[in-house]
């Protein structure tokens, strides 16, 4: 019996050492602080609808910017076996999960920009979750869940992009 635990106990041991999915793979970084949007000179304390708009705009153009940038990296759109796919993914995931999240918890300064916000929050709670996703299935080596992710990612940041570019 004590011969039979400690192989089970050696087998946990050699299977952790091996590696499991979670092996090289980063947790998901703490998110920054909110860049502060600025407030308007009219009404000193509130915030300025235009530069809201904008703001939200600027990261619709980061977002995609992110993804651009990841393709450079790894332009076939496959999962890659390089030791480097992993981690950088892990930091392009978490980098849109962190801006989509701001983006999200901005709220609308007036009640005007109330309705085109919440077509850019829902474009964004896409995003997120379908991102949530894609990091998840990098991070169990899911071959399957990453061809998803990466189907449908192009049209989820052009979603935000649409809604974000919409008029407001």
């Amino acid at each position: 019996m004590r011969r039979l635990a400690a192989l089970a106990a050696a087998s946990a041991l050699a299977w952790t050492a091996c590696g499991t999915p979670d092996s090289y793979f980063p947790a998901e970084t703490v998110c920054p602080s909110p860049q502060a949007v600025p407030t308007s000179r009219a009404a000193p304390g509130t915030v300025s609808p235009q530069a809201f708009v904008g703001r939200i705009r600027a990261g619709a153009r980061e977002l995609a910017q992110a993804r651009e940038r990841l393709r450079e990296s790894y332009p076939n759109d496959t999962f890659s076996r390089r030791e480097s796919f992993r981690p950088d993914f892990a930091a392009y995931a978490d980098r849109t999960l962190c801006l989509a999240r701001e983006l999200r918890g901005l709220p609308a300064p007036t009640e005007r920009l109330a309705a085109w916000k919440a077509a850019v929050d829902g474009a964004l709670d896409e995003l997120i979750v379908h991102t949530a996703a894609g990091r998840e299935a990098v991070r169990t080596r899911n071959v399957s869940e990453y061809r998803r992710w990466w189907r449908g990612v192009d049209a989820r940041i052009e979603a935000v992009a649409a809604a974000a570019d919409a008029a407001p």
